[in-house]
C-alpha cells in the first residue's frame, strides 16, 4: 500500500473539489468547503479509501498537508469568493511531529488572509481531553483563523465540546438533517440547535440538504447558512451564484462526500 500511496503524495496526485455554503436569507455564498479527491479512475479516488490507506502508512500528516496546499491554491486560483473552509483531522493537529505553523504559511504563501479561512474539525472521531484540544485549537485562533466544529450531534462529546470550545461555527450532523421534515424528533432537535447558535453566538450550518421538503423545514426553523447536494453539489469548478430551487434532488443515497479535505 506505501507503494502507491507515497507516489501519490509526492507527485501531488489529488485533486480538490468545493461545495458552496449559503446565506439564504441574503442569497448568496459565504463560502465553500474544500473536499479532496484521490487519483481519477483509481480505488483511491474516495477520500475515504485514500485517508485510510495513508494513515496505515504512518504518511496521514503528509498527505493532510498536500490536501491544505492543493486546496488553498485552487482557491486561489479560481478566485471563489468568501471563506475557505479546510478540514483538520484531529490526530494530525495534535501530533507533536506535525510541523507546526504550516497552514498558516501556505495561507500568506497564497495571498489570503487567517481571516478568510475556517478551520473545520469534526465530531465523528473521538475528541481527546479538551484541555488539550482548546490548546491547539488557541494557535489557530491566535493566527486569526475562525474555528467550526463539523458534525455535531454525531457522538461521543457534543454539547459538551461547543460549550468548551466556543466554536465560530457549528455544523449540524447530517443524520439530524435527513428526511427531518419528516420526524418530529429531529425537528424539536434542530430548533434547539438554532437556539444554542443564538446564545452561544456560532453561526449554524445545516449541510447534507439533499431534498426540497429538508431545506424548507429547516428554513422555516431558523436556518440562515445551508449546504448540501440540494443547493449544489461539490465540483472542480463550483457554482458562483445562489442556485435556482425548484425541484427535489431525489439521488441523495448515491453520493460519496467526506469530511476529508
Amino acid at each position: 500500500m506505501k507503494e502507491t500511496i507515497l507516489p501519490i503524495i509526492k507527485n501531488k496526485l489529488i485533486s480538490t473539489v468545493f461545495q458552496p455554503i449559503y446565506n439564504i436569507q441574503q442569497k448568496e455564498i459565504i463560502g465553500y468547503e474544500a473536499l479532496t479527491r484521490g487519483p481519477k479512475n483509481s480505488h483511491l479516488y474516495s477520500p475515504e479509501a485514500l485517508f485510510q490507506a495513508a494513515k496505515q502508512c504512518g504518511l496521514l500528516s503528509e498527505l493532510e498537508l498536500l490536501c491544505r496546499e492543493k486546496a488553498i491554491t485552487r482557491f486561489v486560483e479560481l478566485k471563489l469568493s468568501g471563506k475557505l473552509f479546510l478540514n483538520i483531522c484531529l490526530n494530525v493537529m495534535l501530533n507533536k511531529d506535525h510541523p507546526y505553523g504550516e497552514t498558516i504559511k501556505l495561507v500568506e504563501k497564497s495571498g489570503l488572509s487567517a481571516q478568510q479561512v475556517v478551520i473545520e474539525i469534526s465530531e465523528k472521531s473521538p475528541f481527546p481531553d479538551s484541555d488539550i484540544l482548546l490548546k491547539a485549537l488557541n494557535k489557530y485562533r491566535q493566527f486569526g483563523f475562525d474555528i467550526a466544529i463539523d458534525d455535531v450531534g454525531a457522538g461521543y462529546s457534543g454539547l459538551k465540546q461547543w460549550s468548551y470550545l466556543r466554536p465560530n461555527i457549528v455544523k449540524i450532523d447530517r443524520y439530524f438533517i435527513d428526511q427531518c421534515d419528516q420526524d418530529i424528533m429531529k425537528q424539536k432537535f434542530l430548533k434547539i440547535l438554532f437556539e444554542l447558535g443564538t446564545i452561544s453566538n456560532a453561526d449554524i450550518i445545516a449541510e447534507g440538504i439533499e431534498t426540497k421538503g429538508e431545506f424548507e423545514l429547516l428554513r422555516s426553523l431558523g436556518m440562515v447558512y445551508a449546504q448540501g447536494y440540494y443547493l449544489a453539489r461539490p465540483s472542480e469548478l463550483p457554482q458562483r451564484d445562489y442556485p435556482q430551487l425548484t425541484s427535489n434532488f431525489t439521488d441523495s443515497k448515491n453520493h460519496t462526500d467526506s469530511d476529508a479535505a
